[in-house]
């Protein structure tokens, strides 16, 4: 076996499977300028496995315990109905996306997409209590697996699932030591909620516009793989958060499931959108 790094992480000649993941744009109208949308980012920790020091919208795994989870701690109108649009086939795989999608986004930036029973919605007096932030610390800790079911119950939770809609669908290329068939979803940020960043998988949270962040990633302040890049770009044709989630909603973005390439030119390692002619940086 043979291994060397890329953008994304480290490449290897062994035949790894994606595993099922998912990923969420949290956007917002752009609070300055001349409007338009923005999205939160993280800056992936620099030791971290998969894309460190990268910036990226929140996300994961999905774990069999989403799977799992209680009917009466999540809402959403009808799972069947997202059978084709993730490409699976039981409520139970959708649940797990869908759960996934929001419990990596709480963990991670700290943006719980839920309310109470009985509707109230969670605001941020809640996560900054005890009770959630230590929940936060449990999901982000790196020394095992924690179930957040029973927290959910005890602090009455119900995850709003119907809040999320299918953004685009992208997978690993082969080749890396890592791979994810990842669903990316995109979600109106609660306007009553404060981001910040785990301490653990990121080192900074940040909103900007499409625009900017690209912009940056050219100038070289930053690092932004390939599918992000691509949804930045998707994200940027968009005049406000609400278009681009109904466009999401009526299926008037790329939702197909993309498999990108590694390819090497003149050395250099780059990536090969399938139904493009010219290879990308990773």
């Amino acid at each position: 076996m043979t291994e060397e790094r890329s953008a994304a992480g480290r490449l290897t000649d062994e035949i790894v499977q994606p595993v099922d993941s998912a990923t969420v744009l949290l956007v917002r109208d752009a609070v300055e300028g001349a409007g338009g949308v923005e999205v939160l980012l993280l800056e992936r920790h620099l030791d971290s496995d998969f894309a460190g020091g990268a910036y990226v919208f929140p996300g994961g795994k999905v774990g069999a315990e989403d799977r799992a989870l209680d009917p009466a701690r999540w809402q959403a109108s009808s799972l069947s109905a997202w059978h084709d649009r993730l490409g699976v086939g039981s409520d139970e795989e959708v649940l797990g996306l869908l759960v996934a999608a929001v419990r990596e986004t709480f963990e991670e930036v700290g943006v719980l997409l839920a309310h109470r029973e009985g509707g109230e919605p969670i605001v941020a007096q809640d996560l900054m209590t005890p009770s959630f932030r230590s929940a936060r610390e449990r999901l982000a800790s790196r020394e095992g697996r924690w179930d957040w079911r029973t927290w959910l119950e005890e602090e009455r939770v119900v995850l709003d699932l119907d809040t999320l809609a299918l953004w685009s669908w992208w997978v690993t290329p082969e080749g890396q030591h890592k791979r994810f068939d990842t669903r990316f979803f995109i979600a109106a940020a609660p306007p009553d909620q404060i981001a910040e960043h785990d301490r653990v998988e990121a080192t900074e949270v940040l909103w900007a516009t499409p625009q900017d962040a690209l912009a940056a990633q050219v100038r070289g302040e930053v690092t932004i793989i390939f599918p992000t890049r691509r949804n930045l770009e998707t994200l940027a044709r968009f005049p406000t958060a609400e278009a681009a989630v109904q466009a999401a909603n009526a299926g008037a973005v790329d939702q197909r499931r993309i498999v990108p390439t590694m390819v090497r030119v003149d050395g250099k390692i780059l990536v090969q959108h399938p139904d493009e002619d010219e290879p990308s940086p990773v």
